[in-house]
């Protein structure tokens, strides 16, 4: 069976496609069989970004939250190893189902007072399904004073924060835009590197 990784978070523009798209084609890259499920019915941005690529590795389905147990199923079929799910903000009943399937809940969040308050939305239904999750700060600018107190804020909420974070490279937005992960497109930048240590991490997680 494969192992089922879930990107969530209630708040729209933290970066849940982004983080899903470029994990899975690193972990594509590394060797690991691996699809994307998207489940926005709205912005489908991980499916579109598929229909841009040269390649049909690492695969995307569409498909709806009511179906995600068939649609594993599928991605199994097809020989899956390690799946992510993109979901969609604001929509707690596809949130609910993509938790319910997932052995490992990432909760993307940009370093603001903002974004970091409005995270219980998301950990408190992830804390109902006694699902093991991460928060992991994306559009990080480490020498802002921000960053550091988005980390004493998400500490104080009692909440598990991933050691690794993703910065706010041009690299990121790039790679999408021609059709393929950061580490397709620059393997040996900044950005292509913050993926790996945060894809090592989520490995060892979940014992890849």
């Amino acid at each position: 069976m494969a192992t089922v990784t879930t990107v969530a978070n209630l708040k729209g523009g933290v970066g849940k496609s982004t983080i899903t798209i470029h994990l899975a084609t690193a972990a594509q890259m590394k060797g690991i069989p691996t699809t994307i499920i998207d489940i926005d019915p709205d912005q489908q941005a991980a499916a579109k970004w598929s229909d841009s690529r040269a390649t049909a590795r690492p695969p995307v389905l569409s498909a709806v939250y009511s179906r995600l147990p068939q649609s594993i199923a599928e991605a199994e079929r097809g020989g899956a190893e390690l799946i992510f799910i993109d979901t969609a903000a604001f929509e707690q009943k596809i949130l609910n189902a993509s938790i319910q399937v997932a052995n490992l809940i990432l909760i993307p969040c940009r370093p603001t007072a903002q974004d970091v308050q409005y995270l219980t939305a998301t950990t408190d239904i992830v804390a109902a399904h006694r699902k093991p999750a991460a928060v992991v700060l994306n559009q990080v600018e480490p020498r802002l004073p921000e960053t550091e107190q988005a980390r004493t804020l998400i500490n104080k909420l009692g909440l598990a924060l991933s050691p690794m974070h993703l910065s706010k490279a041009v690299a990121y937005q790039r790679a999408i835009a021609a059709g393929l992960g950061v580490t397709e497109f620059e393997p040996a930048g900044k950005a292509s590197q913050e993926v790996l240590n945060l894809l090592a991490w989520i490995s060892r997680l979940l014992y890849l």
